[in-house]
């Protein structure tokens, strides 16, 4: 099955670097990451660490499969939504970074293709957005 995916690129009026450590940061995940209501992580982030993220109720595990500061962040998560995968790349322009966010789906059945496609539980695109939305509101001047 092909994967899902949604991209939504915009920019913050932030550094480069400012960015990046806000979104590399397990400590302040929950301020820009909608409907997360904490992050359980052992020490910095790095490639191939897991951290244990809660959504409400819901507890899932996300493991950093890119990581490259000051430019690229992303995960996959290993556990409700196994397979779904977010990246994050940065690029600074002028006095200000611009923020590319991919969300990447590749179900494992035709069937949770069909379903995923047609009777979506998540609003994607309304994610991607909020997420940058907020990205926005912490970093502003």
């Amino acid at each position: 099955m092909p994967p899902v995916s949604h991209t939504l690129i915009d920019h913050v009026r932030a550094p480069i670097d400012r960015v990046f450590a806000l979104l590399s940061d397990p400590a302040r995940m929950p301020e820009w990451l909608p409907g997360c209501t904490a992050v359980e992580a052992e020490g910095q982030l790095k490639h191939g660490a897991r951290f244990k993220v809660r959504f409400g109720a819901r507890l899932t595990e996300f493991e950093i499969v890119d990581f490259a500061p000051p430019k690229t962040f992303g995960w996959v998560e290993r556990r409700q939504r196994m397979g779904s995968k977010t990246f994050f790349r940065l690029d600074f322009v002028g006095g200000s970074t611009t923020v590319t966010v991919r969300d990447e789906w590749a179900p494992h059945s035709l069937s949770a293709w069909v379903q995923g496609r047609l009777l979506p539980t998540r609003q994607v695109p309304r994610h991607l957005k909020a997420i940058l939305q907020n990205l926005q509101r912490l970093l502003s001047p």
